[in-house]
């Protein structure tokens, strides 16, 4: 738990002094797509937490058997914290920061499909 905010601290300390207000309609299809992802994440994780010994976590910050508080606190984390790095990362540097979240929350996605986990 100390580590995920540890982690949004440095985030949001790095993201703070750089500003750039200039969102697109792309931006918002990125991010869309970026937290659909994300719930679809989280559902499988939820099923994943309620079978223990038949499926484990791939996630490295929530660890192999978290426990549900620790998902929900995690998963909300992403939700937020997310578009707010978005929107202060410059159109260069938001695309790319947007484009390899996607991939992956696609990767999880993919991989607990792969495993049996449905959502």
């Amino acid at each position: 738990m100390k580590r995920i905010i540890g982690i949004i601290g440095i985030i949001l300390v790095l993201v703070t002094p750089i500003h750039a207000g200039d969102w697109t309609r792309e931006d918002t299809y990125r991010e869309l797509t970026f937290q659909g992802l994300l719930v679809v994440d989280y559902l499988q994780t939820r099923t994943i937490v309620r079978n223990p010994d038949k499926y484990f976590e791939y996630n490295p910050i929530i660890g192999k058997h978290p426990n549900q508080k620790n998902v929900d606190i995690y998963m909300v984390s992403c939700a937020i914290i997310h578009p707010v790095v978005s929107y202060y990362l410059p159109p260069k540097y938001r695309k790319v920061w947007q484009y390899v979240t996607i991939g992956i929350e696609a990767g999880a996605v993919g991989n607990n499909l792969r495993i049996g986990v449905s959502f």
